[in-house]
């Protein structure tokens, strides 16, 4: 039984600015004492851009059911549940038969818990685990998750922080990306013509590490914006190669949410040099 490959996801995250334009007053040669008021045409992406900000609107809670499929040295599936609290938590539970949970996942801004109640033991430790030390927050996770544009430090891309981002032509899509990029490595998303989130990547600037990406369908409308419903991932966690697939199913947001960070007792406890073990049974 593995209870953890999806850490592959939240290891991810080792993974036009909005100025107003002034109106011109031209006078015609004409003696008349009339002016005529133009105002200048509207950058296109200036306007698509804060489009997208503007439909990326905010939550508290989020509860919903779905499915797991993990690839890598051996390949697993399983139906799960999976609670979120903006900003706070993330609650993964996994359900492979008759909705009975047989381990969970619990990512909170400092520590990641991995319980495995079929070989009852736990993994307890400081989310530098798996996001290798890099500053992202679980409002960013959850927006890995849940397939939205994020800002590391800054949280998602919306009305306020817009002009924290750039957004440029690729293609036949759009390519969003932070004016600031972190010096290890580089990261945006790739946006589709209806602004929807289709894609992130995240690359390493050393020629030697491996690039993350995710690559987003089943983008749906919903009261937190466009959320995609189906997520492909290829990540590596230590020297392991894995691929997931998430799928969501009957999102309920914005009601009464509580999640159990509390270690078991009478569990065997994992240290962090063994999660690729655990990964690989």
């Amino acid at each position: 039984m593995k209870t953890t490959p999806i850490i592959a996801l939240a290891a991810l995250a080792i993974i036009a600015t909005g100025c107003r334009a002034k109106q011109q007053v031209i006078t015609t040669d004409y003696p008349t004492t009339d002016t005529i008021t133009v105002t200048p045409t509207a950058n296109p992406l200036e306007t698509r851009l804060n489009s997208f900000a503007a439909s990326q609107m905010g939550w508290t809670t989020l509860q919903t059911g779905g499915n797991v499929k993990v690839g890598g040295s051996k390949s697993f599936s399983s139906s799960m549940q999976m609670r979120m609290i903006r900003g706070k938590a993330i609650y993964i539970s996994l359900r492979p038969l008759i909705g009975i949970e047989v381990g969970k996942i619990v990512i909170t801004n400092d520590s990641v818990l991995v319980v495995d109640k079929y070989h009852k033991r736990y993994l307890a430790e400081p989310i530098s685990l798996i996001t290798n030390g890099v500053p992202v927050t679980v409002n960013e996770m959850q927006d890995i998750f849940l397939g939205r544009a994020f800002i590391l430090g800054k949280g998602t891309v919306n009305t306020s922080t817009r002009h924290l981002v750039l957004l440029a032509v690729d293609g036949t899509n759009y390519r969003l990306s932070p004016k600031t990029q972190p010096q290890a490595f580089n990261y945006g998303f790739t946006i589709d013509p209806s602004n929807h989130v289709i894609a992130v990547d995240v690359t390493p600037t050393s020629g030697t590490k491996i690039p993350y990406t995710a690559r987003y369908s089943d983008v749906k409308f919903t009261l937190a914006g466009a959320i995609a419903h189906h997520a492909d991932v290829a990540a590596t966690v230590g020297n392991s190669k894995f691929t997931l697939a998430l799928d969501l199913k009957d999102i309920t947001w914005n009601t009464q949410v509580n999640i159990d960070d509390s270690k078991p007792t009478g569990y065997q406890r994992m240290n962090g040099h063994q999660i690729t073990s655990i990964l690989g049974e």
